[in-house]
């Protein structure tokens, strides 16, 4: 037996009265604390006296351990569960700030792209007031500024996750090292059989707070220390520790590394998956869109302004903004082909249309250049241009295109359309025609070459005879001789006295000499049949005193580029021959509609052929059999190949996207410059009505969307994924205050159960120490009976 009369139970009840009293305080004083978790003495009967007779006696109470009140599954779903939220919280944060951005509704790009339209819209009213022009040019100003503000702050915020990553593996690394350091406290401790209960709640907390920043997975060991894994990378194991480290990769994206392991990847929740997440897809996505509708914005305003006509009339000077790239090494500027010039803009196989004015007459002259850009460098596109009467071209040493017309004449792109197409006569020119009566390619091969042709140009009185002789290998096929060899080759023996051309894919021949004395014959020399092969006429042509006139109005409305060719069906006189009529046809010489100009048609009076167009005759004779013909070039687009645009030629605007979009400079200074209308008058604003008409376009480049719907769209995907990310964060949020309500429950501190608890330790220490006092009046009644 212990002490007498139960002494020991009562020295063993005032033990666990006091350690469960200060248990009790110790839970009040961390009631507070983060991570604590509420902790209870466990008590059990200690192991009783035999006395005789079987009797067993109570020695009191065993203290066995102080421990926490922990359930382990709910700590792991609590951990998960923070990362989740944490993820979700830095989502709705970042998209939040996106919206910001966006600034919409009541400010933003949408604002300034309505301006800009509403500024045309305005010029439209007046196109020659300066202070109207000044507006278009200053809303397209602030629609860039708006542009590169928006890219600004969203690569801002793309750029601060590489910081922000590495604040928060810095905090990681902290705590994985604090994790460590009580791993070894921990082992130390219950090495000697106790429990390290606010150790383990430390390390517990370390390790939620590694949860919330990304994926760990704790795996404790018998020893009591536990090893943490970050995305299948061993992080702590036991007393060491590794690190992790913030860089970038080739593609310039936020890595985390791991000592030697390598990059640490899987990682699925907490705040720095989702700001890698936001880094590589999120944000690249809302700014490739803004990107995409700035780039669209420039492509579209330049292919309008380009091929339009500013104030002043046709350039006599142009040099292109864009230059190409020398990506070859050559050391010469613009001998790459345009595919690998490096232009902003891809030049697609199309054709340009330039023409040359006569600034004292106003008469026009369209040239059409093909253009390929796998087989045609700048430096062609220079040579091609220089081909055309009265302009040049060269590429500069930056690799810059410069264009440049003579003196007393100009150049444009503009589709406007030739009021007086018949520039050359060969319809109703004072100089005698013969012309073929179809078009070409023609069949040669029946010829033996060399092939011989007569020319008689002059007066009756005084012909001049030429002969022109052509060469088998001046054609590449002679079964298919093109209209274009046969002008070649004509014109080298022609020589003054005349000109071959092309005229809408026929070939026609043109005496130097004109007048109502002038005349023209053709004749096969020997026994060739050229002329019937070239559908040649031989009857003599002869000139006139006054042109034919032939006049153009109206504004072409067709959706494609037409090329139309005028025929007469007949020989006879415009107003006096009976059912005289001319054909409108197309280059590939389909009948496209009919005009009838004979008896009882007012010479002068405009005829409608289609499309907006409108075509007026003069008096004077017209003749199916010399060919007479005339091209009329009717064009929905000037440019199909886009070299102006990649080149940056007339540009509205100037830049490749939303981070480095501008005004073209030229225009901020010279208003005048804006390409108002496609046509030379004051009050021509058809480019204008182009450029509205962009306005309700859809656009193929913004899948099928105007450019204000794009972006419409844009800002409300943005604002539908605040107002998901806000609902997952509530979610989230909802669940976590779940769990760390349950886990109240188990491992929460209350108050008031805890002073309780003081309450009963306290009396059951007042009951101890009252027992070991009566006990110890018992054993000196005892002691005193035995003196």
């Amino acid at each position: 037996m212990s002490l007498g009369f139960g002494m020991g139970a009562g020295l063993r009840a005032l033990t666990a009265s006091r350690l469960g009293m200060q248990t009790a305080g110790n839970n009040v004083s961390n009631a507070n604390t983060r991570g604590y978790s509420r902790q209870r003495v466990e008590l059990s009967a200690a192991s009783p006296f035999t006395m005789g007779r079987g009797l067993q006696l109570g020695t009191g109470v065993e203290v066995g351990s102080i421990s926490r009140l922990v359930d382990g599954g709910l700590e792991r779903r609590i951990q998960l569960q923070m990362g989740m939220h944490a993820a979700a919280q830095l989502d709705y944060q970042r998209l939040d700030e996106v919206e910001g951005i966006l600034g919409e509704p009541d400010g933003g790009l949408s604002a300034t792209l309505a301006d800009l339209f509403g500024a045309v819209e305005q010029l439209r009213t007046d196109p020659a007031d300066r202070a109207l022009r000044g507006g278009l040019t200053q809303a397209g100003s602030k629609l860039a500024q708006g542009f590169r503000l928006v890219a600004g702050r969203l690569g801002d915020l793309g750029a601060s996750t590489f910081d922000e990553v590495r604040g928060l593996v810095r905090q990681v690394n902290q705590r994985a090292a604090q994790i460590a350091e009580l791993n070894q406290q921990i082992v130390a401790v219950e090495a000697t059989g106790a429990t390290a209960n606010d150790l383990r709640d430390t390390r517990a907390q370390a390790i939620k707070d590694i949860g919330a920043m990304l994926d760990v997975n704790a795996i404790e060991r018998s020893s009591g220390s536990v090893d943490l894994l970050v995305g299948g990378t061993l992080l702590v194991a036991g007393d060491r520790v590794g690190t992790l480290s913030v860089g970038k990769d080739a593609a310039g994206t936020t890595t985390i590394t791991a000592g030697a392991s390598g990059v640490v990847s899987g990682l699925r929740t907490g705040r720095i998956p989702a700001l890698l997440a936001q880094e590589q897809g999120q944000l690249p996505g809302i700014g490739g869109r803004i990107d995409q509708l700035a780039r669209n914005t420039i492509l579209e305003w330049n292919r309008i302004h380009s091929t339009g006509m500013p104030r002043s009339g046709p350039f006599s000077t142009l040099t292109s903004a864009h230059a190409a790239k020398d990506r070859n090494g050559s050391g010469l500027a613009g001998d790459e082909l345009l595919n690998q010039a490096g232009l902003p803009f891809d030049v697609q196989t199309g054709e340009l249309y330039v023409a040359i004015t006569d600034t004292a007459t106003g008469a026009m002259q369209r040239t059409r250049i093909a253009i390929d850009p796998r087989a045609m460098t700048l430096q062609d596109l220079a040579a091609e241009l220089s081909k055309i009467p009265h302009l040049s071209s060269t590429v500069d040493p930056t690799g810059r295109l410069r264009i440049a017309a003579d003196a007393g004449y100009g150049f444009d792109f503009s589709p406007r359309l030739d009021p007086a197409p018949d520039t050359r006569g060969t319809f109703g020119g004072t100089n005698p025609t013969v012309g073929s009566t179809r078009s070409g390619p023609y069949d040669l091969s029946g010829q033996t070459f060399p092939v011989v042709l007569s020319v008689t140009t002059g007066p009756a009185t005084a012909p001049v005879v030429t002969n022109v002789t052509l060469q088998a290998n001046e054609f590449a096929n002679p079964a298919a001789a093109t209209v274009d060899e046969l002008v070649a080759a004509i014109n080298q023996d022609l020589g003054s006295a005349g000109t071959a051309m092309a005229v809408g894919g026929r070939l026609v021949l043109r005496s130097a000499e004109g007048g109502s004395t002038a005349q023209m014959q053709l004749a096969n020399v020997g026994a060739g049949t050229a002329l019937q092969a070239l559908d040649l006429s031989g009857a003599v042509a002869s000139g006139r005193d006054t042109a034919l006139g032939v006049q153009v109005t109206g504004t072409y409305t067709g959706a494609g580029n037409q090329q139309l060719v005028f025929v007469p069906e007949s020989d006879g006189r415009i107003g006096q021959t009976q059912d005289l009529r001319i054909q409108v046809r197309d280059r590939a010489g389909n009948l496209l509609t009919t005009l009838n100009v004979g008896a009882g048609y007012q010479p002068g009076t405009p005829l409608a052929i289609g499309n907006g167009v409108k075509v007026a005759f003069g008096n004077g004779a017209i003749s199916a059999t010399h060919g007479n013909a005339f091209e009329l070039d009717t064009l929905a687009d000037s440019d199909t190949s886009d070299v102006l645009v990649g080149l940056g030629l007339n540009s509205f605007f100037l830049g490749t996207g939303a981070g480095d979009i501008e005004m073209n400079s030229e225009l901020l200074v010279n208003p005048d410059r804006i390409a108002a209308g496609v046509g030379t008058a004051g009050g021509d604003a058809a480019n204008l009505a182009r450029l509205v008409g962009l306005r309700t376009r859809n656009l193929g480049g913004l899948d099928a969307n105007t450019l204000e719907d794009f972006y419409a769209d844009l800002v409300g995907d943005v604002g539908f994924e605040v107002s998901a990310a806000k609902g997952t964060v509530d979610a989230q949020q909802q669940l976590l205050d779940y769990l760390d309500g349950e886990r109240e429950k188990v491992s929460g501190v209350n108050v008031d159960e805890e002073l309780v608890d003081m309450m009963r330790f306290q009396q059951s220490y007042e009951a101890a120490a009252r027992f070991i006092s009566i006990a110890q009046q018992m054993t000196d009644t005892l002691i005193n009976l035995g003196r």
